[in-house]
């Protein structure tokens, strides 16, 4: 990534692109961590070059002796802006127009939604997303077929798996004394909470210190259920809160209310994915790598969001298959 630098501070990052088939140029302005690499590789294939300008105080220096240059390479511009910062919007469409240039603009939350096919969450918590303001509900046009999709797919998982339930039953119990099954209240549908189980894939003693996110190569895990948690077999038992109608097989990962509270206090709009059923999978889950903390979980909420907020069958079955990839490519956590 090619950095412009002014007084020694970096401002303008940079991606040149070597597969664009395109003249067109993307200039992000007021950029703040939307982006994540899956992103870039998407956009770098549709634009000649991605340019991110990120907030700054030092407006005029920035645009007059970083931007102005960048435009003279391009005749056709695609501008994606925040409305929460406008000034330097105007400035950089004034120097396109001067120039003679093709521009268009699109707001980066319609953006978001139509190239990254996410819902932009702004960083600060004071500040909000006009695309947000009526988010649809699960009404019965959706919660029919999800019911249809959901028991169809949990019987028929159920009966073609019960050779690794067997399995697994016999693995813990000969590397890990103890149960074989875990519970753990998560937050449910409208914050109810609810007992979500799970094979045990850690020792017993796994908290002995206070709630912690699980992480990648978990040392806490025994070797067995290191296979389950990268296989995804850990979360088989969670077919029976689908049958005690806690969870959807599709939907919004449940997390525990010691995480959700703080999450709620920092990440606006973290609330609402509590509308609708958690699922055994989601969309969040198969489109970002897995991950812990703050950074993570806003990332995660922009496709949970995009899920309730643009559901279809077709996006229902497309999460579907793309589990079948996570777990047979053993891309689980």
């Amino acid at each position: 990534m090619n950095q412009t630098s002014v007084s020694h501070r970096k401002y303008v990052h940079r991606l040149p692109s070597k597969v664009s088939r395109t003249e067109e140029a993307l200039i992000v302005t007021s950029y703040d961590y939307f982006l994540q690499k899956y992103d870039l590789a998407l956009l770098l294939k549709r634009y000649k070059e991605v340019i991110l300008i990120p907030n700054s105080s030092n407006d005029d220096y920035l645009l007059n002796h970083t931007v102005r240059p960048l435009l003279d390479k391009f005749e056709k511009i695609h501008l994606v802006t925040n409305p929460q910062y406008d000034k330097r919007n105007r400035v950089i469409y004034e120097f396109v127009v001067r120039k003679n240039k093709s521009i268009r603009i699109t707001t980066v939350y319609d953006f978001c939604e139509k190239y990254l096919k996410k819902v932009y969450i702004p960083e600060n918590i004071s500040e909000t997303n006009p695309n947000l303001s009526d988010l649809p509900t699960f009404g019965k046009r959706v919660r029919y077929p999800k019911k249809i999709i959901d028991l169809t797919i949990s019987v028929v998982l159920f009966f073609t798996t019960i050779p690794l339930w067997i399995l697994s039953y016999f693995r813990i119990k000969m590397q890990s004394p103890g149960p074989v099954f875990y519970r753990q209240e998560r937050v449910g549908i409208n914050n109810v909470p609810f007992d979500c189980i799970k094979f045990r894939s850690m020792g017993i003693d796994a908290e002995i210190n206070g709630a912690s996110f699980s992480k990648k190569n978990d040392s806490r895990t025994f070797s067995y259920g290191s296979f389950m948690r990268l296989s995804r077999i850990d979360e088989l038992p969670q077919i029976i809160n689908i049958f005690r109608k806690d969870l959807s097989l599709i939907g919004p990962r449940p997390e525990r209310q010691v995480f959700t509270e703080s999450f709620e206090e920092i990440i606006p709009y973290y609330n609402v994915r509590h509308n609708i059923k958690p699922g055994i999978t989601g969309y969040a889950q198969v489109m970002y790598s897995y991950g812990a903390g703050v950074y993570d979980a806003r990332h995660k909420l922009m496709y949970d969001l995009y899920y309730i907020k643009n559901w279809s069958l077709f996006l229902e079955l497309k999460i579907i298959l793309l589990t079948a990839v996570v777990i047979f490519g053993k891309r689980g956590r």
